[in-house]
């Protein structure tokens, strides 16, 4: 869902379309305590393109950079409509630095905060309609020093079922 390029004082972080950047397997039907990957292909970035910025001037040291965005949150939850689950929200590691994800949500989802080669808890309770939708404001974290080249970081969500 997300890539992030660098520049020697500002980094552009473009947020794509989930469906562009979403791993091959499709939804499953959810076999209990199973992980499947959740549609998100109804998932909109409202502000494509950032500028990071520093945190704190860089003559004081600090090399952490930022930026902010909103995100139209859509999943797909037909395949388990009638089931109890957990979702989670996924960043795979990249070649490059960590990056941490902070977001607030308009209430459906969990507000959270998220590393890049972890997940965190998104939802969880009973699945009663057949699309979950939310508001999603994110920040994203990066030591600035430490990159050296593009990374792609590609967000996604995940599904747990219980019997």
């Amino acid at each position: 869902m997300m890539r992030t390029f660098w520049s020697a004082a500002l980094a552009a972080v473009v947020l794509l379309n989930p469906a562009q950047a979403r791993c091959q397997s499709e939804a499953q039907s959810g076999v209990a305590g199973q992980v499947s990957r959740v549609d998100d292909s109804g998932t909109l970035v409202l502000e494509p393109v950032l500028q990071m910025q520093w945190q704190a001037s860089r003559s004081s040291g600090s090399t952490l950079a930022s930026a902010s965005t909103r995100i139209s949150v859509q999943l797909n939850l037909a395949p388990w409509l009638g089931r109890k689950g957990q979702i989670y929200m996924a960043l795979p590691s990249t070649s490059g630095p960590g990056v941490r994800a902070r977001w607030q949500t308009g209430g459906t989802l969990f507000p959270g905060t998220l590393v890049s080669g972890g997940r965190a808890l998104v939802f969880s309770g009973p699945i009663t309609a057949p699309v979950l939708r939310d508001l999603v404001e994110i920040k994203l974290e990066v030591d600035g020093s430490r990159l050296a080249q593009p990374e792609a970081l590609s967000f996604g969500f995940e599904i747990e079922v219980e019997e």
